[in-house]
């Protein structure tokens, strides 16, 4: 056995240059610490973040009725916030999770974002967890931006259970994108627009 395996490394290593081989072994270590449960969320949001583009502008914008304003969450305080009560502002409505890779890989760009426009723009982060659970991932990455949790079921017209889930809304209650998965959310692109709906 100890022969076979000899043989097999000698005709590997003939197959193979230098560069080659520490390419696989870096290969084969990313799967492993993906393969392992406490390593696979901070790989896979790392490799995320770093392919995440500016999202784009929905070419059917939807618009909000009284049924998509009618839903209540809560604060980290479990103080009862209504959804109603942001109509006439821009707003940056987003699903999430702390056990998401795209979710946390695209966090850090919603926090940046909110620095620069939080005075202007509606920041609704919901998720399904624990007030602990979320400050606790809040404090120990430094962010500031606002989180919030679901207390009842979200029309169907802004969540489809599908994690991130990001709508920007216009002051006319337009959802000027319906973003599904990680977007790079503090782009030069995307400020532009944000820029402009706060203007409108």
């Amino acid at each position: 056995m100890k022969k076979f395996f000899k043989e097999q490394w000698e005709k590997y290593r003939k197959r193979k240059t230098k560069a080659g081989i520490v390419l696989d072994f870096l290969f084969l270590i990313l799967f492993i610490l993906i393969l392992n449960p406490s390593t696979r969320l901070p790989i896979t949001s790392f490799f995320i973040k770093y392919t995440m583009t500016s999202p784009k502008e929905s070419s059917e914008k939807q618009i909000l009725n009284e049924s998509d304003y009618g839903w209540k969450y809560l604060n980290l305080n479990h103080e009862t916030k209504d959804f109603a009560d942001l109509k006439g502002k821009v707003v940056f409505l987003n699903f999430w999770a702390t056990w998401c890779p795209p979710c946390v890989a695209e966090f850090s760009s919603i926090n940046d974002l909110y620095k620069e426009f939080g005075g202007q723009v509606e920041f609704v982060l919901i998720s399904n967890e624990e007030a602990a659970k979320l400050k606790g991932f809040l404090d120990k990455k430094g962010y500031e931006v606002p989180v919030s949790i679901m207390s009842q079921r979200v029309p169907s017209s802004l969540f489809g259970n599908t994690y991130p889930t990001s709508l920007i809304i216009s002051k006319k209650g337009e959802v000027v994108i319906n973003k599904v998965g990680a977007a790079k959310w503090n782009s030069d692109q995307f400020k532009a627009l944000l820029k402009k709906l706060i203007a409108e």
